[in-house]
């Protein structure tokens, strides 16, 4: 099925990321003008945008905080004033999460992954809702997890802070519906990209790693075009009356 937008430009958060990348180049295939913001890896991001140079579409990254709430509302008021209009926000950004029980976590950790996770969320859906609202419509879809649905010892600091995106989205698309403003989650399973295939940061063995891959049904790890592939479709006028869900793309390992 070929997916369709509205006009003006996608705007993904954490493009520089395993799966932002792929939502990057799944926008740009589809035929969308994309901008991206990256934290610290400019060289990935403006190897990202050389990529894409080619597909014809306007491609544009820059640096952005998303902890810095000003900095958030500033870009985005600038790319609606440059482009008319922004179709599709997503958030696809986010920390390399501590590992660990909850009892020994502590409460730097539970606060700083919330700051750099659930706040810099908010911050991005906060300044976006407004200028959606005001052009009537647009789609914002965050990347979660889903041990959300199925939590696993050692796993809260990734689970907890996306429980809180997706009811902080579920509420957005309940107030903002009335104007077509859409809000949505993907849940993503272990993928073979990204923070997963660095070991989550040299906190998860092989071994552990093989164990995740025998409690998948479907047998494999996904990887970050799967996706990708589940943004695109939630952020195009295919998915026009979804909203408020969270889709799972896990090959089935939370059942």
């Amino acid at each position: 099925m070929e997916l369709s937008f509205d006009t003006g430009i996608a705007l993904v958060a954490g493009g520089s990321g395993g799966i932002g990348t792929a939502i990057v180049r799944a926008f740009a295939r589809a035929g969308c003008d994309v901008a991206f913001s990256y934290n610290r890896n400019q060289a990935a991001a403006v190897g990202l945008q050389s990529e894409l140079a080619a597909s014809g579409r306007k491609i544009e990254t820059f640096q952005l905080a998303l902890d810095d709430a000003p900095a958030v509302r500033a870009r985005i008021a600038d790319l609606k004033a440059r482009h008319d209009r922004i179709h599709s926000v997503v958030y696809a950004a986010g920390p390399v999460t501590p590992i660990g029980f909850v009892g020994a976590l502590t409460d730097e950790q539970w606060i700083e992954t919330f700051r750099l996770d659930t706040h810099a969320c908010f911050n991005l859906v906060n300044a976006a809702l407004p200028l959606l609202k005001e052009q009537r419509g647009g789609s914002i879809t965050a990347v979660t997890t889903t041990q959300y649905q199925r939590h696993v010892p050692m796993s809260v600091m990734s689970s907890a802070p996306k429980a809180a995106i997706e009811s902080m989205l579920q509420v957005a698309a309940r107030e903002y519906g009335r104007y077509a403003v859409r809000a949505n989650c993907v849940r993503s399973g272990w993928l073979d990209g990204g923070k997963f295939a660095d070991g989550i940061g040299g906190q998860v063995s092989e071994k552990a790693k093989q164990a995740i891959v025998a409690s998948i049904p479907l047998g494999a790890l996904g990887n970050p075009a799967d996706v990708a592939n589940a943004v695109l479709f939630l952020s195009s006028r295919e998915a026009g009356y979804i909203t408020g869900e969270a889709l799972s793309v896990d090959g089935g390992w939370k059942l």
